[in-house]
């Protein structure tokens, strides 16, 4: 025979060969085939693996029993061939059990000799005004922040502004950094205006013998152009940050501050508030809500709706948004409308994210 050269089987293998086995093995493993039964098998390969041993352990530990769900559910529950099958092993006409998820999870740590993973750790508190007289302490109660800087009482000398931070911290906010160039914005931003009230004074004067309403159109995109050209550089030196301003009266104010710094510290409203002290005049007093973006108008409704709720906007009074770009310009009422701009928006109640009221709320801006 030439070696590597393939021959056949004639002469090698009897026709009588017992390949296969004999005919009663052969009747046997059909038998065995027809009775075959997947879902069968399955169930009673996860009761032998996983069941079993966890039940064993809970006889013998107390406590771990815990980690198997008695449950029933349609199409998952435990054959009764499964169960009696189970029977020879535990003694006990088991219930269908199905072990959750942790169950399987702490038993494969266990063969490999590891400890279960720890829980997610409680969040971290952060408060920027933490070591700061004029702010709310981690662990100081309301009562007790509210019995050592009472804004009723608290001179203006003592501090010009009480603060409470927000102390939960963003997971958001973590890899943000933030360029926060407030000289730089007073600076340009004075530009700015400079610049639109020489472009005011070159409108008026062009406009002197023409239609009154084509004076007032040009002014008007004037308005509009400067408004653009404050938050293009609000944007781009990070002074984003706006507020919701309350004018409590006197008698008010330490009821409504509180609940406002309750509201802070819970993280129900925005990320920090300050209320003016006693400076010794009559009148109402000044407490400013914040939030972290003026262009986020989602997140500035749902402070006033929280306001709202809080039950401090009191029916008949109005309460006003500003952006601190407009803070930072010294551009209050009076100065706002030398450029023919709202210096805040009024709102007389919260406003839902749509309708009219989120359209005149958007203008200001």
């Amino acid at each position: 025979m030439v070696k590597g050269e393939l021959v056949t089987g004639d002469g090698w293998i009897s026709d009588d060969s017992s390949f296969y086995g004999s005919e009663n093995e052969q009747d046997r493993l059909h038998s065995l085939g027809d009775k075959f039964r997947p879902k069968h098998s399955l169930t009673a390969q996860i009761l032998d693996l996983n069941t079993r041993l966890a039940t064993l352990r809970a006889q013998s530990q107390p406590g771990v029993m815990s980690a198997i769900e008695t449950v029933s559910m349609s199409g998952a529950s435990v054959s009764n061939e499964a169960a009696q099958s189970s029977n020879s092993f535990t003694g006990n006409k088991p219930p269908n059990l199905l072990l959750n998820r942790k169950a399987m999870e702490e038993a494969q740590l266990a063969r490999l000799g590891k400890r279960p993973r720890d829980p997610s750790p409680e969040p971290v508190l952060f408060n920027p005004g933490q070591g700061s007289p004029d702010a709310w302490q981690l662990g100081e109660s309301v009562d007790e922040f509210m019995k050592r800087l009472p804004p009723l009482t608290t001179p203006v000398f003592t501090c010009p502004w009480i603060w409470v931070h927000n102390p939960h911290f963003d997971a958001r906010d973590k890899n943000k950094v933030t360029s926060h160039r407030a000289d730089e914005f007073r600076s340009r931003g004075n530009d700015v205006l400079d610049q639109s009230l020489q472009a005011r004074e070159q409108i008026q004067s062009r406009g002197l013998h023409g239609p009154r309403g084509v004076l007032t159109k040009s002014l008007n995109e004037e308005s509009k152009a400067l408004q653009q050209r404050i938050t293009n550089l609000a944007v781009e030196c990070g002074i984003v940050s706006g507020k919701w301003m309350l004018f409590p009266k006197l008698e008010e104010v330490n009821g409504v501050w509180s609940k406002v710094v309750e509201g802070v510290i819970n993280n129900h409203l925005g990320p920090t508030a300050k209320v003016a002290p006693d400076e010794g005049k009559p009148g109402d007093r000044l407490i400013c809500i914040y939030t972290k973006d003026y262009r986020d108008e989602e997140d500035v409704l749902r402070v006033l709706q929280e306001l709202e709720m809080m039950g401090l906007l009191p029916s008949g009074r109005s309460i006003y948004y500003k952006s601190d770009a407009f803070t930072y310009l010294d551009l209050y009422k009076q100065t706002a409308s030398n450029f023919k701009m709202m210096a805040a928006a009024r709102v007389s109640k919260a406003p839902t994210l749509s309708g009219k009221k989120q359209k005149t709320l958007n203008s200001y801006f």
